[in-house]
């Protein structure tokens, strides 16, 4: 069997993964196809162009002049797929509780994830009056942009060092002198640098170090591991509309997405009978929302505008060991989002 070809990208590997566990869930046999649609026959099954396309078609990196090599190896793959999936189905292994799940599971995802794209079919894109509103409105990022270098230390913080630990970080006036500190206590923790433009904090975070001065500090999670960031330096790099409207009608196409799929689901809860079961009773607690309700605060960030510096991630080389739950460097939901919040 040829190696997995590691050089796809991860969302076309995503539905490599995808399409081997629904074959698996639809069974081994033979499939008669058309013939002319017929790329490889493993055994007594097919693998057709169609797959080959519809694979490509969800990896937009592929230039049109690479399709033909793009082609080729997807069709490897599926062919080494298509021969786990046949001796999987042999062993029985599609029988296997923890496989059927595995199997659900999937089928389930690809489901609503089909009826969410469904919702968002009618979102019109932002014009430009909407954009300019929204640009005048939030000058923190744009006439009055900041990039800001940032320092974040992420502590092991069990609730009843919290208090130590804040006292330190009061007492401390730079990341460095508050990392000293830290390890005077014996404290675990992680650091990293980063350089971010405004436009690429979470929308919660950007009126908030736009307040903040150089110097200055903001706790943004506590337990069980403690988030903290220095603002090291910044420097105003204002943006003109020009610049910044393809990011900002980017930005408010995706949250006006967000919020018809989470109105949806709002009206879908609102007609559905739900009954919470045993120590489940009660609900989603205080708040009474599901998780992803639809604000600017818990956006992510905005696509970069363009000029914008590249966002520079560097692990700070003297951060004491880490704590086993925060791994090593940026954690990998701060490197999708900037840095996180609680």
């Amino acid at each position: 069997m040829k190696p997995r070809d590691k050089t796809l990208p991860r969302g076309a590997r995503w539905l490599l993964t995808m399409t081997a566990v629904l074959v698996a869930a639809a069974g081994c046999g033979e499939r008669k196809v058309d013939a002319t649609q017929v790329a490889a026959r493993v055994n007594q099954s097919d693998i057709t162009v169609h797959q080959i396309n519809f694979l490509l078609q969800q990896d937009r990196s592929v230039r049109p002049d690479q399709l033909d090599a793009a082609g080729k190896r997807v069709l490897e793959t599926l062919i080494d797929q298509e021969l786990a999936v046949q001796k999987a189905v042999e062993l029985k292994l599609d029988r296997d509780p923890q496989v059927v799940q595995a199997l659900e599971a999937a089928r389930r995802e690809v489901l609503a994830r089909a009826y969410k794209e469904r919702v968002t079919q009618g979102v019109t894109r932002a014009g430009s009056e909407e954009a300019r509103s929204f640009y005048e409105a939030t000058p923190s990022l744009f006439k009055e942009r900041r990039v800001y270098s940032l320092q974040e230390l992420v502590i092991d913080a069990p609730p009843a060092q919290q208090a130590a630990i804040t006292a330190l970080l009061a007492k401390s006036k730079t990341a460095d002198e508050f990392a000293d500190a830290l390890k005077a206590e014996g404290l675990r923790y992680t650091g990293s640098h980063a350089v971010k433009p405004a436009e690429q904090l979470p929308m919660g975070l950007v009126d908030r170090f736009a307040s903040m001065k150089d110097g200055e500090s903001a706790v943004l999670s506590d337990a069980p591991n403690m988030r903290v960031v220095f603002i090291a330096a910044s420097r105003i790099e204002p943006v003109s509309f020009e610049r910044a409207a393809p990011a900002i009608e980017q930005y408010l196409a995706a949250l006006a997405k967000r919020r018809a799929i989470d109105d949806n689901l709002k009206a879908l809860r609102t007609a559905a009978q739900i009954t919470y079961q045993g120590k489940f009773v009660g609900g989603p607690g205080a708040a009474g929302l599901p998780a992803g309700a639809a604000s600017a605060a818990n956006m992510p960030a905005m696509a970069p505008v363009e000029g914008s510096p590249e966002p520079v991630q560097m692990t700070v080389p003297d951060a004491a060991p880490p704590p086993a739950s925060a791994g090593s460097g940026i954690d990998p939901t701060i490197a999708k989002k900037g840095m996180g919040l609680k």
